[in-house]
Parts: C-alpha cells; sequence; structure tokens
C-alpha cells in the first residue's frame, strides 16, 4: 500500500476519502492510502520526512520543493518520465514545461500535480454588487467605497447588520491585489546586487497597511482575519457573512457550484474583479504551482512513479476533477458525464480541477449537461483572464515559511492598532536581518 502525503488531493470529504482509494485501485490496481491534511501541512511533511516515516508520493508547493531539494530528499525521475508514454509525451505535457523542472544537475525530481496554474484576485459577491448599484470598482477608494456598502447597506436584505466587506485569513494570506496598487509583489524580491528584500516590509507599503486598519477601525474587515483558515473565509462568502476575498481564481467556479448545487434558486454570483490601481499600477501573483515527488525512502518508487502517470492519463484528469464514477459523477447509456448531487457539491475538484494536460477536455462542460454548468465554467474564464493580464509569479526561494511568519505576525499587530505601521515595518526589517544575514539587504 502506497503512502500518499497530500494537501490537496483526494476526496472532498471524510466520507469520500476511502471511496477515493478504491477508486484508484479500481483504475490502476494499485492500493493507496492517502493523508489529506491543509493545517500546518508543511510542518508536517516536513516533520515526517525527517522521521523516515512511510511516503511514497508527497504533494509540495513550488517553494517548499526549492527550499527541500538541497537536502537530498527525493528519487530522480528524469528516465522514468523521458521512457512514459504519458508523461513523456509532449502533446500532453511540453518539454518546456519540464525544463523549468529541471535542476542544475540535470534531473527532474518532481511531476507536476496536473493542475493548471492561475493566482490569486478579488473574488467579489456580484450579485450584491449589482443589487447595491454599484460598477466594478477601479483603484482602491472605490474598492473601500463598495466595501463600507457591503457593510453597511444590508446587501442580504435580512434586516440585521451582520455582514462584512472583506474577510481575509492568516492576516496577510494573499493581499497582493491591494499590495499590487503600489506594485508591491508578494514574498521576497531580488535588488540589483542580488540580494533579497520583502517589498511588503518597506515604506512605499505603508498606505497598503493604513488601508487594512481603515476596514478594521470601521469594522468592515471580518475581525477574526489574524487566526482564519481559509475554510472558514469561504464559509463566510457562501452563507452570505462578507461580500469579498483575496483568493484564488479557480473559486470562483468552485463558489457558484457548491451554492447553486444546494440551492439551484439561490442569487448568489462569484465574479472576478480587476485588481484596484494605483500609483504602482495594477498587480496580481501568478501560481507557482504543485508538484509531486517520490521520496527517496519509499520502497515502491516504481509503483509511485505509475501512480503519478496515471495522474496525468484522461482516466486520472476525470478522477481529478470529476471524482468517482458512481459517487460524484455517472455516465449515462449514450456515453455522456452527468454530475451526481454529491458531484455538484464537490465542484469538479479533486485535487486537479483544471488539469495541466494539452488533451484534456471537461466532458460535463462539453456535454452541455446541467444548464448552470456553462455559465459556471465562464465564470472561472473570466476570472482566469485577469490573472493572465495582470498576474505575476512570485519568486520561489527557500525562506517562504520565514517570510509568512514575521509579515503575517507584525502584519496583524498594525492592522489591530497594536503598532503604528513604521514600527511594525522597521520589526520585519529588523526580523528579516536576524534570520537571513547577508541575503537579506
Amino acid at each position: 500500500t502506497l503512502i500518499w502525503l497530500t494537501s490537496i488531493q483526494g476526496g472532498r470529504s471524510t466520507a469520500e476519502q476511502p471511496l477515493f482509494e478504491k477508486e484508484i485501485y479500481r483504475l490502476t490496481g494499485i492500493k493507496v492510502k492517502i493523508i489529506k491534511t491543509t493545517q500546518n501541512y508543511n510542518e508536517k511533511l516536513e516533520s515526517m520526512l525527517g522521521s523516515g516515516a512511510q511516503l511514497d508520493i508527497v504533494y509540495l508547493t513550488a517553494d517548499l520543493f526549492e527550499k527541500l531539494w538541497p537536502q537530498h530528499l527525493f528519487t530522480p525521475l528524469t528516465e522514468w518520465i523521458e521512457k512514459s508514454p504519458v508523461l513523456g509525451n509532449p502533446g500532453i505535457i511540453p518539454q518546456s514545461e519540464w525544463n523549468k523542472l529541471r535542476r542544475s544537475d540535470g534531473q527532474i525530481y518532481a511531476v507536476f500535480n496536473n493542475k493548471s496554474g492561475s493566482g490569486t484576485l478579488p473574488i467579489v459577491r456580484k450579485d450584491w454588487m449589482d443589487k447595491l448599484g454599484f460598477a466594478p470598482p477601479g483603484n482602491l477608494n472605490e474598492y473601500y467605497d463598495l466595501l463600507k456598502a457591503f457593510k453597511t447597506q444590508d446587501p442580504d436584505g435580512n434586516g440585521i447588520n451582520d455582514t462584512y466587506g472583506l474577510a481575509v485569513g492568516y492576516t496577510t494570506y494573499d493581499d497582493t491585489p491591494i499590495f499590487g496598487a503600489y506594485g508591491l509583489m508578494r514574498g521576497f524580491v531580488k535588488n540589483p546586487n542580488g540580494k533579497l528584500y520583502a517589498p511588503w516590509a518597506t515604506e512605499k507599503a505603508v498606505p497598503v497597511y493604513n488601508w487594512f486598519r481603515k476596514l478594521y477601525r470601521e469594522g468592515i474587515l471580518e475581525p477574526n482575519f489574524v487566526t482564519n483558515h481559509s475554510s472558514n473565509f469561504q464559509n463566510l462568502f457562501m452563507t452570505n457573512k462578507v461580500g469579498m476575498l483575496l483568493y484564488w481564481a479557480g473559486w470562483v467556479a468552485l463558489f457558484n457550484q457548491q451554492v447553486k448545487a444546494k440551492d439551484p434558486t439561490s442569487s448568489f454570483e462569484a465574479a472576478g474583479l480587476v485588481p484596484p490601481e494605483g500609483p504602482g499600477g495594477r498587480l496580481l501573483r501568478a501560481a507557482g504551482g504543485g508538484l509531486m515527488c517520490i521520496p527517496k525512502t519509499s520502497k515502491y518508487k516504481k509503483e509511485a512513479f505509475k501512480l503519478l502517470e496515471f495522474w496525468n492519463t484522461h482516466a486520472g484528469n476525470i478522477l481529478g476533477s470529476l471524482g468517482i464514477l458512481n459517487y460524484d459523477y455517472k455516465i449515462t447509456d449514450d456515453n455522456k458525464y452527468i454530475l451526481t448531487k454529491i458531484g455538484m457539491q464537490h465542484a469538479m475538484d479533486h485535487g486537479s480541477a483544471l488539469p495541466k494536460s494539452l488533451k484534456w477536455e471537461n466532458p460535463i462542460v462539453k456535454e452541455g449537461i446541467q444548464k448552470y454548468i456553462a455559465a459556471i465554467a465562464k465564470s472561472y474564464e473570466d476570472a482566469a483572464a485577469i490573472v493572465v493580464k495582470y498576474g505575476h509569479p512570485q519568486l520561489i526561494t527557500p525562506y517562504e515559511q520565514i517570510w509568512e511568519t514575521i509579515v503575517r505576525s507584525e502584519a496583524a499587530r498594525i492592522i489591530l492598532g497594536n503598532i503604528t505601521v513604521e514600527q511594525g515595518i522597521k520589526n520585519m526589517q529588523k526580523r528579516f536581518k536576524e534570520k537571513l544575514g547577508d541575503v537579506y539587504q
């Protein structure tokens, strides 16, 4: 039995997980146990790798791979990839994509998670925006006006002051759309001398922190922003508690589909927004993409690679998106794919909502089954087009966790009003220098 550690792939619920594992066995003949966790995933992965626990497949973000690769923890996959009729087929994944993963020793140590990258952007309750008579906002002042209206003008129509303008998580899960108005990219950037600096820890970020402080002070920012997990603000958005998130473009469609699956008559409509324009133009963060690796300690490397290969086949694409046959979807006698009620709630995302394969076509959308599916698919395409236009990839460094810890903690104190913006930025700079030394400017 292969052990697969992930925060992405697998069942969308605890009850579905064993069904997902059985479906993998039905399709591949490989027994697998998926350990899926979203909280403190990076720490758990590093701990399990360090302890020598049995792991045969692991999911990593690009920045975590960058951090762990120098520790020689992963199996080189180059020869297997080149010989694979699936992964070695440029009609499925172009060679240019593999070249992005090739390391300085010439080897490739990872396979794509097979989920086309997009990025993060403002996601709005468009039905609320339309109801209150607002056009899409263009700058930070217009964003403020819209968010304030979501707080004060009873957009859900229940006669109670119980809504917020904006919800975020972990303080700064991805506030790039706002910082981007001043041209400030998330994470680290290299200066002309090759040293790192953190744009969100510079004086240019002062107006952004003041903007967030104002939202918090006026009750427009949902108050649990410091501790919210993604599931918290997702639920707030889908249950009429908040009008805007800063989140992944793919979730525009997921929000629409999950709400409509439960109540097809709901007026709920999520949409992506063009980020606010400011002195630095407009800027979004494009996704770096997810990867899957086989730890060197795996006893079943060949079987593990077969599973990575399967994940990129048509059957693997179906499993990673639509889900489990006769549970998430059914196939009719005339070979049409139809989502079940559970499948509609799971929103065609079991770790690979939009597969990377050049051959992928979603059979649900292609057949046009369920009238609102095409509209939901378009809501994602529209959001993804915004990311394509304004998105730039974050620089990948081994220091992502350091950035997260320092910026999130100091930004929380700034926004809560516990310290001044200037003091918070000074604290960030001091802590970065202490942690990174000469690497940091």
